[in-house]
């Protein structure tokens, strides 16, 4: 499964979703996150290990 997750917000708004990005990844599924520049740090999460 193919999963993009996207926002325009602060930090509020962006750390759950790489919460839910890092969970769907382990259950197996392909995540894409998409956020304002400003948010790169905490997108940079969702990167696989």
């Amino acid at each position: 499964m193919r999963v993009l997750l996207s926002t325009y917000d602060s930090r509020g708004g962006v750390e759950p979703l790489v919460g839910l990005a890092v969970r769907l990844r382990a259950l197996g599924a392909q995540v894409r996150g998409c956020a304002p520049p400003d948010c790169a740090e905490q997108l940079a999460e969702m990167q696989p290990q």
